[in-house]
């Protein structure tokens, strides 16, 4: 090979060495230009997954009522309510201003007495709640007739169904559905403990239970409506943990029954606790005692007998603790009674 051919080749040589790797170069830069990508990617995903994973642990929880029916996050800005601790439970949440109407059995706060009312919570009627044109309707499990809520309900009113808790768990539950409802969690745990802490002060120990009173709430509105109340009532834990016995549970009652002087045979309550309402309707004491079977318990011989506003001794409410201290402190003077 001549000089000059020789060249020629070296130089065809480097050039095609220098195109091969010109070539391997390139490859390596898109290798890793696509690997920057698929990390990129990947990156992303990952951040995209985290936060739909925050969001749905940040969610809110939703309102399911007694009834199964959701409530998601309503409008507050015109609420009627349908029964007294409902009203008050509100008022305690921080809506109060929010309540355009309310049923009667409120009797308190007193700026929720002087409201409108939107008629019974147990006999309903769909007018008597939608001419208050209300965003929410709040009621519970004694909310009747079901087909007035589902008039209302189709009328574009969200309609909430709380339980009626009969122990003091289930207030406390109560108290933390309403907070959901409401959007008011924090404020309901915090009426939760002192709640709670008002009445583990307010109740009493039974101490010596042979001489614990038999205690029986007997529901009336006039001579035509008289109930006893037995277990399964929110009377009962109100009862005990004033120190005495419910004794229609004693007397095996669950729910009511009317009163009749076989039941209250059965029953032989040292105490009778009446509605002060139902009270004043009968004539007061000596009316009470003219109702058959009642001058013939312990009660009606000694006129034990106590009267309470309805709403403040039946409505399993925020003041529950205080109804408690009232009943331990009646039941301790009637003890000492000659």
């Amino acid at each position: 090979m001549t000089p000059s051919a020789a060249l020629r080749a070296a130089a065809t040589t480097v050039a095609v060495a220098a195109i091969f790797a010109t070539g391997c170069s390139g490859g390596a830069a898109e290798t890793t230009a696509a690997a920057d990508t698929t990390a990129a990617a990947d990156t992303t995903a990952a951040a995209d997954t985290t936060a739909a994973a925050d969001t749905t642990v940040a969610a809110k929880p939703v309102f399911v009522g007694f009834d199964g029916i959701a409530v998601e996050a309503p409008d507050t800005a015109r609420i009627v309510t349908l029964s007294g601790d409902l009203t008050e439970f509100v008022y305690e949440l921080g809506l109060g201003e929010s309540i355009v109407a309310t049923d009667v059995t409120t009797v308190a706060p007193e700026a929720a007495v002087l409201l409108p009312k939107a008629g019974i919570g147990r006999f309903l009627t769909a007018e008597g709640v939608l001419k208050h044109d209300p965003t929410l309707v709040i009621g519970d499990a004694q909310t009747a007739p079901v087909a007035v809520i589902e008039q209302i309900r189709s009328a574009g009113i969200p309609v909430a169904i709380l339980d009626v808790p009969t122990t003091f768990e289930g207030l406390y539950n109560k108290v933390t559905d309403l907070g959901t409802l409401l959007s008011a969690s924090d404020l309901a745990a915090d009426l939760n403990k002192r709640i709670r802490t008002d009445i583990e002060a307010s109740s009493v120990d039974h101490g010596d239970e042979a001489a614990a009173p038999r205690v029986a709430f007997v529901y009336t509105r006039g001579p035509d409506v008289m109930l006893l109340f037995g277990s399964g009532m929110t009377t009962v834990p109100v009862i005990v943990a004033a120190g005495g016995f419910d004794a229609g549970t004693e007397a095996g009652v669950m729910g009511t029954v009317d009163v009749t002087p076989e039941a209250l045979a059965a029953a032989a309550p040292d105490v009778i606790v009446v509605p002060a309402e139902g009270y004043e309707v009968l004539g007061g004491i000596d009316g009470l005692l003219s109702i058959p079977g009642v001058a013939a318990t312990p009660a009606g011989s000694s006129r034990s007998v106590l009267a309470y506003p309805e709403g403040d001794f039946l409505t399993f409410g925020p003041r529950i603790a205080e109804s408690i201290a009232l009943l331990a402190d009646d039941l301790a003077l009637l003890a000492v009674a000659p």
